[in-house]
């Protein structure tokens, strides 16, 4: 602690918060050569009273994607050297055949993040690390030698010490009153002990954070939620347990819980119970904590009824029945621990970092538990630093954490509640990835829901948005087109339509929502210098043409790839996609507008809508609706216009995401409906069909089309997205500089086409790509490519394994199958079909 009794009046940056996630990114400030960082806190340090000062501590790094695995084996490492973790590994055990399957696929999601070593182990093997669980209470699990557990109080303590020698200080027992901002940016903070000018201030202050977001106009999705801690007396099965070896840690993950050793003692964590909500506003603070006999302010009274009594929606038994029956001993042993702590839930789960939107200077770092907090102070100390969000110094994807990413109805307390809640009680459950959430539905519906509706859509929830992914209508045409069967897990939640809709898309024509695509407006005398400044291909071409183009970060990552129209000499429209993509884009391009106002920037999340007609008889379709003259001589591939189709204004755009001949059609939202109908209509004689969005996805596969999220992320580069006929280098733009240091150092990895050898077999994405036997990367994007009869997956391989023809295997379930590295695209390769 530091010894000034004051604080100081002025700092480069203040951090609020220090738990380890607000010393984690202290600390790696100070690593960045920042030496004018002060940390603050309402409690003592380092135990402050947060989540940190009563979390478990349990570090499964296996998780649901990239980003968080990451994260957690970075925080494994960092602490592990500081000497704040205990390697004992992880088991998480399967109750049912659906968890058993689900950990295979867990483990190779393991192997393909870089995680060595994990097994899968027999019921005898689980209980012979871990001699109180009942062997016959499984049917074996997932063990991760590496897993271990965090002393996250004394973590923090130690990235402080380190920090404090670069300079940082730390201050306890400093509650801050308010955030200072004037003029749109951060002024100071103030607090009970004084006040602290600052050029910039990160919130690391977690269940606490929609509080700070009042004080800055920030709307913060985030909600507090306890949850139950106990601790055994001393049980028979762990006598003399002072041994250098701990057991490993234990989820049961099918009834909500966990469990790791204290010495000679157990513990058990439950998730098994209705959410427990807590309005920030009324957490306790130091004057009831006395009464109530609490610790911390983290804390709540524990609830009997919530461990004794079965209140889980989704389970049916309660969380005492369930862990003794894992854990027979429990049935004798008496509690000499019981606590509800809070941890936070955002709507989807996921972290919140990076810049505020609405004050510069203003930084988040929220919703992270001890799992993640070291490499998630690494991630926001590197982007406030540089720009640029990094770990360890490495690219990373934090797209799916951006506090960018949420949509207006996202602040809403009801929304954030609700998917708080639900948030809390799938923690463990057993989620199919295309499963979609019952709670907060129909936000946003496009003017063409009703009719969806009527063709029985299948709604998928996208950042509020439904889209149809297929239309149930479509399965009578099955008898005309063959679609293969998909074994149990990969045909939930799927269905035969994609594949019909795919083929009829291919045969005839299809007639594709495209109203989450976000048409962003940009015009004035500056618009070009602007756009060439910001994109990477040279968008100088004559109004009525389009370009694709790559939007990229400092580190050269690809931030968006986009279709970029001019309509005018000082007019231009980008297309991007929608919900978290739209938010996310269009923030980047509007800060990075000139401040002259030589530009304005007009964003449609909303107020466009659009249909895609694709397919071979798309010409025939539209010809006689609209005004203008759709041969190629006239309106020929890759340009655009503005005419009318009927009374409708419309913009027409000559491409297809399918690679079919098609016109993207975009027209104000209340001309919708009609838009749909005329359509509809004119279609009829062409044999037209509503197609959804999973069969626009396995088309644009098989046309070797990116998808940003999925293929092509910040974690990449358009050389190695192989998107590099997209980079015009005779143009000065943001990451070129960093373009050109790695066209000089070479590709080490691209991604490339894969097709599965055998007809008929499918994958998800997310599983090992091997050589040899060994993990050389894995699938970021897989499907079924119905007209090319194979399954499909895209990976970024290591140069050596790219060139078409090498063989590879995919694991998938335990099982390896045999596939074959291709050169792109796998369909229509000259492109006639949408030249045609």
């Amino acid at each position: 602690m530091s010894t000034r009794s004051t604080l100081p009046e002025r700092a480069g940056t203040v951090v609020v918060g220090a738990g380890c996630v607000g010393c984690s990114a202290a600390y790696h400030l100070a690593e960045l050569g920042r030496d004018d960082v002060v940390v603050i806190d309402r409690g003592s340090l380092f135990e402050t009273g947060g989540s940190t000062s009563h979390a478990p501590g349990l570090v499964f790094q296996t998780g649901g994607n990239k980003l968080m695995s990451k994260m957690a084996s970075y925080t494994r490492d960092l602490y592990d050297g500081f000497g704040d973790f205990r390697t004992c590994g992880g088991i998480e055990v399967a109750y049912t055949e659906d968890r058993w399957e689900f950990l295979k696929r867990k483990r190779e999601w393991g192997r393909s993040y870089g995680l060595e070593g994990g097994e899968l182990l027999s019921p005898a093997a689980v209980e012979e690390r871990v001699p109180q669980a009942n062997a016959d209470a499984t049917l074996g699990g997932y063990y991760l030698p590496s897993d271990g557990k965090a002393d996250a109080v004394s973590a923090a303590a130690s990235m402080a010490e380190r920090a404090r020698d670069a300079g940082v200080e730390f201050y306890g027992n400093a509650e801050v009153t308010d955030i200072d901002t004037e003029g749109g940016r951060v002024r100071a903070v103030d607090t009970e002990r004084g006040r602290i000018e600052a050029d910039e201030v990160l919130l690391a202050t977690n269940i606490w954070g929609p509080l700070f977001g009042e004080m800055v106009g920030t709307d913060v999705p985030l909600v507090p939620c306890a949850h139950q801690y106990l601790v055994s007396d001393e049980l028979d099965a762990l006598a003399g347990a002072e041994r250098e070896i701990e057991q490993p840690l234990l989820r049961h993950q099918d009834y909500s819980l966990y469990f790791r050793q204290h010495g000679e003692r157990y513990g058990v964590g439950s998730y098994n119970h209705a959410p427990l909500l807590v309005d920030p506003e009324d957490i306790y603070g130091p004057e009831r904590l006395d009464d109530l006999g609490l610790e911390y302010p983290s804390l709540r009274e524990f609830t009997a009824e919530h461990f004794y009594e079965n209140t889980h929606a989704d389970h049916d038994r309660a969380a005492y029945d369930a862990a003794s029956e894992l854990v027979p001993a429990f049935e004798d042993a008496e509690w000499t621990s019981q606590i509800n702590g809070m941890f936070s839930f955002t709507p989807d789960g996921m972290p919140i970092l990076g810049p505020d939107e609405g004050t510069e200077g203003l930084w988040w770092a929220l919703a992270i538990w001890v799992t993640q907090s070291g490499g998630a102070g690494s991630i926001v100390a590197e982007w406030m630093a540089g720009g640029v969000p990094r770990l360890d110094g490495e690219r990373v994807d934090a797209t799916g954490a951006h506090v960018s990413r949420f949509q207006p109805h996202a602040g809403s307390r009801e929304y954030t509640s609700g998917r708080g809640a639900q948030q809390y009680r799938e923690l463990y459950q057993l989620v199919h990835p295309r499963e979609q959430p019952r709670d907060q539905r129909e936000l946003r519906r496009s003017p063409f829901y009703d009719r969806q509706a009527e063709l029985e859509a299948e709604f998928y929830d996208g950042d509020g948005w439904e889209t149809p992914q297929w239309y149930e209508t479509n399965e009578a045409l099955l008898d005309e087109y063959d679609v293969p069967d998909r074994p149990d897990w990969l045909a939930r939640n799927w269905s035969k339509a994609q594949g019909v809709e795919h083929q009829h898309l291919r045969e005839k024509v299809g007639m594709v929502d495209m109203t989450t695509f976000t048409p962003i407006e940009i015009e004035g005398p500056g618009t070009e210098s602007f756009l060439q400044g910001l994109l990477t291909n040279d968008i100088d071409v004559t109004p009525g043409r389009m370009r694709y183009s790559a939007m990229l970060n400092g580190d050269g990552g690809v931030l968006a790839d986009l279709t970029v129209a001019r309509f005018d000499d000082d007019r231009y429209t980008l297309f991007t996609g929608g919900g978290s993509s739209a938010t996310l884009h269009s923030r980047w391009i509007t800060e990075h507008a000139p401040a002259d106002g030589s530009v304005d920037v007009t964003v449609h999340d909303s107020s466009r809508t659009g249909i895609g007609v694709f397919g071979p008889e798309a010409r025939n379709v539209l010809a006689d609706l609209v005004e203008a003259d759709l041969s190629n001589d006239a309106f020929p591939f890759y340009s655009a216009t503005e005419t009318y189709l009927g009374s409708i204004p419309v913009t027409m755009l000559r491409l297809s995401y399918a690679g079919e001949l098609g016109w993207e059609i975009y027209t104000p939202t209340e001309y919708g409906a009609r838009l749909w109908d005329a359509i509809a209509d004119a279609g009829e004689a062409y044999d037209i069909a509503p197609v959804g969005w999973a069969a626009l996805d396995s088309t644009s596969m098989e046309k070797g089309f990116r998808l940003w999220g999925t293929d092509v992320t910040p974690e990449y580069d358009p050389y190695e997205a192989n998107i590099g006929f997209a980079v015009d280098l005779d143009t000065d733009f943001i990451g070129k500089d960093a373009l050109l240091d790695a066209r000089d150092d070479g590709v080490d990895e691209r991604v490339v086409p894969i097709t599965l050898d055998e007809p008929g077999v499918v994958v998800d994405a997310g599983h090992p790509v091997l050589v040899d036997g060994d993990v050389v990367a894995y699938a970021c994007r897989a499907d079924y490519g119905y007209s090319i009869d194979r399954g499909i997956a895209y990976a970024y391989l290591p140069s050596e394994y790219t060139d078409a023809g090498q063989s590879v295997e995919i694991e998938y379930e335990g099982e390896r199958h045999g596939a074959t590295v291709r050169s792109g695209p796998l369909f229509d390769a000259e492109r006639e079909r949408m030249l045609g």
